[in-house]
């Protein structure tokens, strides 16, 4: 039996990396180390501390991703996400092995109404679009074959997103509003998943930038209602329930301002794997249907 390849994992935690996780350890062996073994926040010893581990390929999904704390600390952010990311791409460099980067739609100023493509200018409006541009510019100067995917508006077996913000709260009988002057691409965890694994078997010469999102443009809104909507077709919830609109003015606790247009075209991915990515709706009602199976109506 030959030995399955090492995929050195980092941020194996979060809301991605979870589902990478969990979607690759049949095939691959899952190296994934934690803060005492690999502190991306202490950048000077990253490439030494990647000394001790054997891969094949890397992945990394860690990041600072709150936009306040960001903002609240610029510094730490660069650290995690810029500084640390830049080296583990040379390392990876280094070593001749393939390593893919994934960043955001916030890197995007979000002023504009036209899908953006990879070639769109990225102009961010806070200090976590700023650490994450930093880190896809600091990626790609250390390593020419790099790939860094942007993803956004994740849901998935990680957890913690909108749909399970907005079944909690139409089960809590708490109100329901979520901003509309706000729009993005929710994405599915499951199919970066396997666009991924795509971008590092078949189509692994893909270097440089590609926007990882299902088809489809929304709000906040637009998410949270959808996700309302097939939870009561599904009997997760024994009546409809409607959301209501918030602006973000409406929100003075933000510390960071947030990009309100960065729906990323997928118009590179969809020429790279043959076809256009289903339509974010259809990927949340799996998601819908993967939430009841697992915590019942």
């Amino acid at each position: 039996m030959m030995d399955r390849p090492r995929l050195l994992l980092l941020g194996a935690t979060g809301r991605l990396g979870r589902t990478l996780a969990a979607h690759y350890s049949p095939r691959y062996e899952v190296i994934s180390p934690g803060r005492e073994e690999l502190d991306l926040a202490r950048p000077e010893t990253v490439a030494q501390e990647l000394e001790h581990l054997d891969f094949d390929l890397a992945i990394n999904a860690a990041a600072v991703t709150s936009p306040d704390l960001c903002e609240e600390d610029p510094a730490f952010a660069l650290r995690v996400n810029a500084e640390s990311a830049g080296i583990v791409a040379k390392v990876c460099a280094n070593r001749w092995l393939r390593y893919i980067h994934i960043s955001t739609d916030y890197v995007f100023g979000g002023n504009g109404c036209v899908f953006l493509s990879e070639e769109a200018t990225a102009v961010p409006v806070n200090a976590y679009g700023r650490s994450k541009l930093a880190g896809e510019q600091a990626v790609l100067k250390t390593n020419a074959d790099a790939l860094v995917a942007r993803v956004s508006w994740l849901f998935g077996t990680g957890g913690g997103g909108v749909p399970e913000t907005a079944l909690q709260r139409a089960r809590e009988g708490q109100p329901l509003g979520f901003i509309e002057d706000k729009w993005s691409v929710p994405s599915s965890t499951r199919d970066i998943a396997h666009w991924l694994e795509r971008l590092f078997t078949d189509l692994s010469s893909v270097k440089g930038l590609l926007h990882l999102c299902n088809t489809g443009v929304a709000t906040w809104r637009d998410y949270a209602q959808v996700s309302l909507d097939l939870a009561h077709q599904h009997g997760m919830l024994d009546r409809p329930h409607l959301t209501h609109g918030l602006r973000l003015h409406d929100f003075p606790q933000f510390k960071a301002a947030r990009p309100p247009f960065t729906v990323m075209s997928n118009s590179r991915l969809s020429f790279l794997l043959g076809e256009s990515p289903r339509c974010w709706q259809d990927a949340l009602e799996e998601h819908i249907i993967d939430l009841r199976s697992k915590h019942g109506s």
